[in-house]
């Protein structure tokens, strides 16, 4: 069973799939990393990056889409690309989403952290996605 995490970072969707379980797990499709919305999105760019993420899930049979909760308040709050990736994958999402929080993800990282890969500054944006995949793994 595959299971896809998304980062959702402004109008970028970093995207990370693994097969297996927490203890035993490897990935799927490396080269499918990311998703990008442009800034001023139109129903035609939507429709498409839909069928993208629709083939991308169908070839690699994924079950479930886990992505992270989006901070609604506070200086730290979601900016409009998450919002409009959020309200895109909660209408049209292929498969049924989970939304993680971020003390969730520190809870895990405690009791599982050392069956998670370890991932260079540089793919920090990777390592979140990985890290919502995990999540997902039984």
């Amino acid at each position: 069973m595959a299971v896809t995490g998304i980062f959702l970072k402004g109008n970028v969707a970093n995207i990370v799939t693994l097969t297996g379980t927490k203890k035993d797990h490897s990935f799927v499709d490396e080269s499918f990393s990311k998703l990008e919305l442009g800034k001023n999105p139109t129903q035609k760019d939507v429709a498409q990056l839909l069928q993208t993420l629709n083939a991308y899930v169908k070839k690699n049979d994924v079950k479930s889409i886990i992505l992270n909760r989006r901070i609604t308040a506070g200086q730290m709050a979601g900016a409009a690309g998450t919002f409009i990736w959020e309200g895109i994958l909660l209408a049209a999402s292929p498969l049924p989403l989970k939304f993680i929080h971020a003390a969730t993800l520190r809870a895990t990282e405690k009791k599982s952290g050392e069956l998670k890969r370890k991932f260079e500054e540089s793919e920090v944006l990777k390592a979140k996605a990985y890290d919502f995949a995990f999540e997902g793994l039984k």
